[in-house]
């Protein structure tokens, strides 16, 4: 759809400035008032037609609407000076009533043409009968005005009589000249190609034989007519032919010199024109100069839609091989003949499919997907269920039928020049009128993704494996250090306390210095403890999981004043000693958590498992948090709850979430017991 306040802003950078374009409209206006004088008939009673409404209808139509107050300032200005210049009988007072009913004219076919009701477009017919029926209706009321102005000021015949010259003249003055500006002025002639083509030579030659026919018709009565070239109809056919031949702004302008042409033929020797009376005379001659414009409107209009269909149709075709022939996917097209009814049996489907389909067309890709398979299968367009393709499609035929014969995503495996390659292939059914009648299928090798997705998912059991063994090695060796911490260093401070104590006893003058070294060495031996319960948590090992939870209690109880609400029941016996560890770790770093990040002093945890399952619960009434953030934006230095989703992950369990800011937040994990 072409907008027209498009037009406007072009036109003004084209002519160079507002001003200039201004000036050239109160120019071209002047001369088709004068040109409108010599319309009229030599008795100076009757007017052809009057072409400076059309100027003014398409600036209406092109401009702004907060610009029309100027070219219908220019507009009035322009036709009461000529009319003082071509000496018009009228009083001034008439002349102003003239000016004002032409600008009716104009001003009712622009909001007409410009409503919602009627969108301007020039690649449609539909424009032309839009523009008739808006311009016809402007001219029916300034007709209205300008007959009724024509009796006050001349008398002369009745009011219908100068309402129908008035209304075919100012509709034929909007026809000749509206027409040819738009089509030049709005830049829709440049976007497609079917508008700019054109033979100038073609367009001479054209106005030589349509200026011949012209003279033809109207230089001699038409009641004496010697020659078939001399017949209106011929005229009316030289003008469909060109509207065939030529772009609408050619055509157009050739039917407005045609026209013009006849009109002056016709004001200078009226009674050349079949009737009795000079108002019949001029009916007859307008509504003639009406025909040879309006025809070829129509016609030309619905010529250049179906060029631009065309044009529109050729270089959607020529895109679509484009993009088929570059595209770096295979695409080929499946046509079945004769159609497929979807009603079969899938037996007969595969079948039918076997018998009547063959691809019809494929691009370079497919070409060398076809020519590089290795399956014992002729090269031929035919459909064959030994081919990959092909059988891959029959194989999953009941879930392509419902789904309207299309299929999205699978996987396909060919030999290739002796290589094995994996494909996506995806089919798109076409189902009209109940029958299959085509098949698109599009193929994409992902040989080298599925490749690297190989190696990387080898490489990740690699550092599963890596982190294992690190896992282990480290707990093996807080293990040892806290054996090691225990037998040794511990066992060291006790007896050295007893020596001090036995010193105190044999030396009581130096009990002071022995009581301060008493209390030192108590504080080394409770931080060696605090070491080895977080080296080696006590039970841990030796007792099971829920003797080293207890401790964990008592733990934050004294250490960290978070009061933990623990209930544990389990088959000791089920849990591996990894698992033990692992749950050990988890829920002690989720109750530190609680401490720094919740703002409570409560806490629960819910341990409950048989032999297959164990579940892990960990739940308090704090602040809460957006814990999607907090799983993939982990604090500087820390790797927050993503570390503890991938460790459940790699033990095979599952790790969940429950939290919003201000509602707490509830952390539950679950791990199998028969891996």
């Amino acid at each position: 759809m072409q907008d027209t306040s498009m037009a406007w802003p072009e036109l003004v950078s084209r002519i160079g400035g507002e001003a200039r374009l201004i000036a050239a409209f109160a120019a071209c206006h002047t001369f088709l008032v004068w040109l409108g004088y010599q319309f009229k008939t030599s008795s100076g009673e009757l007017t052809v037609m009057w072409p400076a409404v059309g100027l003014l209808l398409a600036a209406l139509i092109i401009a702004p609407v907060r610009r029309w107050p100027v070219l219908i300032a220019v507009q009035l200005a322009v036709e009461y000076t000529m009319a003082w210049v071509m000496r018009e009988p009228s009083a001034p007072a008439g002349v102003v009533l003239f000016m004002v009913a032409n600008t009716t004219d104009a001003v009712v076919g622009a909001l007409i043409t410009r409503s919602r009701l009627w969108r301007f477009n020039l690649v449609r017919v539909a424009l032309a009968l839009q523009f008739l029926l808006a311009s016809s209706a402007g001219a029916a009321v300034s007709a209205t005005l300008g007959a009724a102005f024509t009796l006050l000021n001349y008398g002369g015949t009745g009011y219908w009589e100068q309402w129908q010259l008035w209304w075919a003249g100012n509709w034929l003055g909007s026809l000749v000249i509206a027409p040819p500006v738009l089509f030049w002025a709005l830049p829709v002639r440049r976007m497609y190609i079917s508008l700019r083509r054109v033979r100038f030579w073609e367009v001479l030659l054209l106005g030589i034989v349509l200026a011949f026919g012209t003279w033809l018709l109207f230089r001699a009565p038409m009641t004496q007519i010697d020659s078939l070239l001399r017949t209106p109809a011929v005229l009316l056919g030289v003008l469909l032919a060109i509207a065939f031949r030529l772009p609408p702004r050619w055509s157009s302008v050739l039917a407005t010199g045609a026209v013009m042409m006849g009109a002056a033929l016709g004001a200078s020797y009226p009674e050349y024109i079949i009737g009795d009376q000079p108002v019949a005379r001029m009916l007859a001659l307008q509504t003639y100069l009406i025909l040879m414009i309006a025809l070829p409107l129509i016609v030309g209009m619905l010529v250049t839609s179906m060029r631009v269909a065309l044009d529109q149709v050729s270089a959607s075709e020529s895109r679509y091989r484009t993009f088929i022939e570059l595209s770096s996917e295979a695409v080929w097209r499946v046509e079945v003949k004769p159609p497929m009814p979807v009603d079969l049996p899938l037996e007969e489907q595969a079948q039918w499919l076997r018998d009547h389909a063959r691809v019809a067309e494929g691009n370079v890709v497919f070409d060398r997907f076809s020519a590089g398979c290795t399956e014992p299968v002729p090269h031929t367009p035919a459909w064959e269920s030994r081919r990959s393709w092909c059988a891959l499609y029959e194989r999953n035929l009941a879930a392509a039928a419902a789904r309207g014969y299309s299929l999205d995503g699978l996987r396909l495996t060919a030999e290739i020049k002796g290589r094995t390659r994996t494909f996506i292939i995806s089919y798109s059914g076409v189902v009209e009128a109940g029958e299959l009648r085509r098949i698109w299928c599009v193929g994409r090798d992902v040989s080298e993704i599925v490749d690297l997705n190989t190696r990387l998912l080898r490489e990740r059991e690699r550092l599963k494996a890596y982190a294992h063994q690190l896992v282990t090695a480290e707990e093996r060796a807080r293990r040892a250090t806290a054996v090691d911490l225990h037998d040794g260093i511990g066992q060291s401070l006790t007896g050295m306390a007893m020596s001090l104590e036995v010193a105190r006893m044999q030396a009581p003058h130096v009990a002071p210095l022995l009581d301060d070294i008493r209390a030192n060495l108590r504080r080394v031996q409770e931080r060696t403890r605090s070491m080895i319960a977080d080296l080696s948590p006590p039970g841990l090992y030796e007792l099971g999981l829920a003797p080293a939870l207890q401790w964990l209690v008592v733990h934050f109880r004294s250490q960290d004043k978070l009061r933990v609400q623990l209930h544990c029941d389990v088959k000791e016996n089920a849990i591996g000693m990894d698992l033990r560890v692992l749950i050990f770790k988890l829920v002690r770093e989720l109750l530190r958590n609680v401490v720094k990040h919740a703002g409570v002093d409560t806490a629960r945890v819910n341990v409950r498992g048989d032999e297959h399952v164990v579940h892990v619960e960990v739940t308090d009434s704090g602040r809460g948090f957006e814990w999607q953030m907090e799983m993939f934006g982990p604090h500087p230095g820390t790797f927050g709850l993503w570390s503890i989703s991938d460790r459940v992950a790699d033990f095979g369990g599952r790790f969940s979430v429950d939290t919003a800011p201000g509602h707490g937040a509830r952390f539950t994990l679950e791990f199998p017991l028969n891996r």
